[in-house]
């Protein structure tokens, strides 16, 4: 990660691949200082400067987005953010199937891990102002699905996971890692295929390796449900993501009612 002579400027290169080694080390979200180029999964984010300011450039295969910066040197900074945003944001649910469904008895309480979807943001802070965000992306693929009727149901953010007994290896600028905490009070059997949140309460905690969320499902009867989130991270030491989603949704309620199914 040594600095490379661009002409007249020394510009900081960081190139990063995922591996699933639990050793290696993990993404660099940063800070880092400007002028800077990280590449990754096939793409490649650029801060050089320009003028009285930088030029910021991301660059994947099939998108090229620029922006100019008038601002002095500062610190570019990428984090995980919630994932409604992209292409537009059309949802404020995300639907989670599982790809095994889950059998849990009457009264009991139990735990299962499960992921989630992941957007990025990139952020300048300047050294007389606060951050401002300069660009979203995502590495996962966008899908939306409907949860209930056509007339009254809701339009949800997509996600397919398997159900994990201990944290997996993944790659952190693609999915994280949520730990869901059942709590079945029928007194039935329960099984569950779905599940659905709010994007109200939705903190986000991340590491070099591991991006994360703490939620809890009440099964409430045969075919309702209720879910909301917990603002903890999964391990001690993870750093609070910005909340650049749900803090706008204060109208929106922090717990979901599963009225249609799980």
């Amino acid at each position: 990660m040594a600095p490379e002579d661009r002409g007249d400027q020394d510009i900081q290169q960081i190139d990063w691949a995922y591996s699933p080694d639990q050793d290696a080390e993990g993404f660099p979200w940063g800070p880092h200082k400007l002028p800077l180029k990280i590449s990754f999964e096939g793409m490649s984010l650029t801060v050089e400067e320009s003028g009285e300011g930088y030029l910021y450039r991301r660059e994947s295969p099939d998108k090229v987005v620029e922006k100019v910066i008038l601002a002095e040197k500062g610190n570019l900074q990428i984090t995980p953010v919630e994932p409604f945003h992209l292409p537009v944001a059309i949802s404020n649910h995300l639907l989670i199937a599982l790809e095994q469904p889950v059998e849990i008895e009457p009264k009991a309480v139990k735990d299962i891990l499960i992921s989630f979807p992941l957007e990025l943001a990139v952020t300048i802070e300047g050294r007389k102002s606060g951050g401002q965000i300069l660009d979203t992306f995502t590495l996962s693929k966008t899908k939306f699905s409907l949860y209930g009727t056509i007339k009254d149901g809701l339009v949800c953010k997509y996600w397919q996971s398997a159900v994990y007994h201990s944290i997996p290896g993944i790659n952190p600028v693609k999915r994280g890692i949520m730990k869901l905490s059942l709590h079945n009070l029928s007194g039935r059997w329960a099984e569950i295929q779905k599940v659905v949140f709010s994007a109200q309460g939705m903190k986000l905690y991340y590491s070099q390796d591991l991006v994360s969320l703490k939620a809890n499902m009440k099964i409430l009867s045969e075919s309702s449900a209720e879910t909301s989130f917990t603002s903890e991270p999964l391990r001690k030491g993870m750093k609070k993501a910005v909340e650049l989603y749900s803090a706008r949704l204060l109208s929106i309620p922090a717990k979901t009612l599963m009225e249609e199914g799980y």
